[in-house]
């Protein structure tokens, strides 16, 4: 394919990507959503969920705080439903399962204080007298069990997970009563309670069930039971692994055979109650929904995202990371026409460096005040494609502290009035960064991966350079997708799979940008180093000698030719560096633009950046992690040369759109199904109080921010709208963009670009 008719059929000043808008004609018009695929092991069942549930407006009520737990004696289904209403929401998430179940159930440990209440029917009622969509969450794998309970109600002993003595793995829960060890989630005792627990919610009135940490493991079990089941799967003695008290610190001598063994037990159990949980909910005529947290481990089950109608996702720190988790979120859930959802509000404070005597967990979902940072969540959720799920409502059950809900409800009353516009809308990348399930299986030898820190720093820079961005996962990654994109980004992908480095190679040839970082396609998917070079050497022109070197400070990047990817700087300069890299050597053909060079000890480390023209396409090779440099240190020029990276890679096209603004100001660009453009614009400028977990974070107005924003050949505009203020304003045009001055910007706003 000849590269410059490549470029024209992927640039953006082409009037965008003609299979983006085939695709957004096909959402748009309400197309079957994609099955998932037979090799994930969870074909799709036929059940399509109700249209509605994709861009809910969902209110989160938590059941392990008050009025739920330790009482329940000031609940009242009435009050919650009037606070979703008085937030805007149309959807409740509703907790019936905590430490205990809030309903009269069978199979569960009811909680005490219940009587002859049945909060399930209780707020299905008001959910119904109000319109109101109704899910309820409940426990999956994460869960705790009371040991009191037990002389009481001996049939709940087998749920204990045992440590190596056969003891109760004890744990202290300062916010639960009693004495309380874990769940043993891989029991055969457990596991059929479970799907009781399932029937039970699905006979009551509801729409959906949300399960907890599916694949969230814990800690390992001793007991008989799964002593006996993990010898029959795997021949081995469950005692190999007796040194293992805690999964996310494992023992130096760790049995990693014996550990890999569990987990694969473990996944096929969990899989196996995942699908059985989706055929009874399905089979009564109601969606599912997972957390998707423990998604992108590498130690869980491969893909279960596809399983359950849709999923929720964490917080993240800083509104770059969320942007990162929601636009890879969004490109899980696109395909299949699954619900995307992010809290709006968290749990905690502070995640980190909290004062000894503050412990946040679920105690403290009352206590985070509505601020403009709920709102900027809010705002991020819906520009990543995802949507909110608003988390502090018992707060306002209570009306602690300002008792205000104007952000949230400032987010929900934007989605009600641009639905048509919001809902389906598709980004617009001018470069692809692209997670790998592959690295996440470093923890098969006990390596680190740095691939999802490194994406969070690219993404950084490229937020800071002005470059539209997606995210999408390698589990996504088909050729049809491949030949969609312009530039893609692999930023220290460890594992690269022998099938997707055959689909990336192919669509290079045929023209396409590859930017790769650090030790991408070094490793198999099973963490084994590849004696061959790497999985990507003819492609990036490159062979890799073994692990990544010792890092060395002093050490920065040395230009031995001048070239256009290297943003100005000229042969001899210097530029920063990282003191890590990957020992490589360039193969014939392959041009080595810049070394790594060591002030201290005048040494040439190697190969810093190699250029290679592979086919018809480009590629570059950047042996260390300029990305992740730019996260900790915000060197200008690494952002300058990595965004000239890409530009270069992307055949110097028009960009899709420009700001004029302070650093900090972030845009996202998407298509509404209708194919006009929306140019999200996100003031994350401000202060936080302290650098880690959710302190207050201040944020200042911008006054006006111009922006420009690409228009499609072919296409005239009709008019340039403020989304969030409702109203239009004045543009111009030159150079091929619609120009205009959004004249005050405060925490985010979205320019809808009206096209004929």
């Amino acid at each position: 394919m000849d590269r410059r008719a490549f470029l024209r059929s992927t640039a953006v000043g082409a009037g965008a990507l003609a299979e983006w808008q085939q695709t957004g004609a096909r959402i748009a018009r309400g197309a079957e959503p994609m099955d998932a695929s037979e090799d994930s092991g969870f074909p799709s069942d036929g059940y399509q969920a109700p249209d509605w549930l994709r861009y809910s407006r969902t209110v989160y009520f938590d059941g392990y705080s008050p009025p739920i737990y330790p009482h329940i004696d000031e609940f009242d289904a009435r009050r919650l439903l009037e606070i979703v209403a008085e937030l805007g929401g149309d959807t409740l998430r509703f907790q019936p399962i905590g430490y205990y179940a809030y309903y009269p159930s069978k199979a569960y440990p009811v909680f005490s204080e219940l009587g002859n209440r049945d909060l399930i029917e209780e707020v299905s009622r008001e959910c119904r007298r109000t319109g109101v969509h109704l899910y309820c969450y409940t426990v999956c794998g994460n869960n705790d069990l009371d040991l009191s309970l037990i002389p009481k109600h001996p049939e709940y002993a087998d749920w204990a997970l045992r440590d190596a003595s056969g003891k109760p793995y004890r744990m202290t829960d300062e916010f639960a009563q009693g004495s309380w060890s874990f769940v043993c989630t891989q029991g055969d005792v457990y596991r059929e309670a479970m799907r009781k627990v399932v029937r039970e919610l699905c006979e009551h009135d509801i729409d959906g069930v949300y399960f907890d940490a599916p694949s969230g493991y814990r800690a390992i079990c001793f007991c008989d039971p799964c002593r006996e089941n993990f010898k029959r799967f795997s021949g081995m003695e469950l005692d190999r692994l007796r040194n293992v008290l805690d999964l996310d610190q494992l023992p130096h001598d760790v049995d990693m055979k014996a550990l890999i063994a569990w987990y694969e037990w473990a996944n096929r159990l969990a899989r196996e109650d995942l699908l059985d949980y989706r055929q009874i909910i399905h089979g009564s005529h109601k969606f599912m929904l997972c957390h998707n947290g423990d998604t992108w481990v590498g130690t869980s089950v491969p893909q279960q995202y596809r399983v359950p109608d849709g999923f929720m996702v964490e917080q993240r720190l800083q509104v770059h990371q969320r942007l990162v988790a929601g636009l890879m979120d969004a490109s899980m859930a696109r395909p299949y026409k699954k619900l995307a959802q992010m809290y709006m509000g968290s749990y905690d404070v502070s995640q980190n460096n909290e004062p000894p005597h503050s412990k946040p967990w679920a105690l403290h979902i009352t206590n985070q005040e509505d601020t403009d940072e709920i709102g900027m969540q809010g705002f991020t959720n819906l520009a990543c494609g995802n949507v909110p799920l608003y988390c502090t409502a018992n707060r306002l059950y209570y009306g602690i502290g300002d008792g205000t809900s104007g952000p949230a409800q400032d987010v929900f009353a934007l989605m009600r009035r641009a639905e048509p516009n919001l809902k389906d809308s598709v980004p617009v990348p001018y470069v692809t960064i692209v997670p790998t399930w592959e690295s996440l299986q470093l923890w098969r030898t006990q390596r680190p991966s740095w691939d999802m820190m490194m994406i969070e720093g690219f993404a950084l820079a490229m937020l800071d350079e002005r470059i539209n961005f997606d995210v999408n996962p390698s589990t996504e990654m088909s050729e049809e997708w491949l030949m969609q994109q312009r530039v893609i980004a692999l930023c220290g992908a460890s594992g690269v799979s022998d099938g997707d480095a055959r689909r990336l190679a192919n669509w290079v040839k045929q023209g396409g940008g590859l930017l790769v970082t650090y030790d991408t396609g070094l490793y198999d998917d099973k963490g084994e180093v590849r004696r061959g070079g790497g999985a990507l050497k003819e492609v990036l022109g490159v062979e890799m000698k073994g692990e990544p070197l010792e890092s060395q400070g002093n050490c920065y990047y040395r230009v031995q030719k001048t070239h256009p990817a290297l943003g100005g700087y000229g042969q001899g300069a210097r530029m920063m560096g990282d003191g890590m890299l990957m020992p490589v050597e360039a193969r014939t053909g392959a041009t080595v633009l810049a070394d790594c060079w060591n002030l201290g000890t005048r040494e040439s480390r190697g190969p810093a950046i190699v250029f290679n023209q592979y086919g018809q396409g480009r590629t570059l090779y950047i042996s260390g992690s300029l990305e992740a440099h730019y996260a900790t240190s915000r060197v200008p020029g690494l952002r300058r040369v990595l965004g000239s990276m890409v530009r270069y890679l992307g055949g110097d096209g028009p960009m899709p759109f420009c700001l004029s603004a302070p650093r900090g100001v972030y845009g996202v660009l998407r298509r509404a199904p209708n194919q006009d453009l929306l140019l999200w614009v996100l003031a994350n400028v401000g202060c936080k109080d302290a650098s880690l977990g959710m302190m207050r974070q201040e944020y200042m107005p911008v006054s006006n921010v111009e922006v420009k924003i690409w228009v499609p050949e072919g296409r005239q505009i009709k008019a340039v709208h403020l989304l969030r203020a409702d109203r239009s304003i004045p543009y111009a045009m030159a150079g091929g963009y619609a120009v205009a001055t959004v004249p005050n910007l405060y925490v985010a706003e979205v320019i809808h670009l009206r096209l004929t």
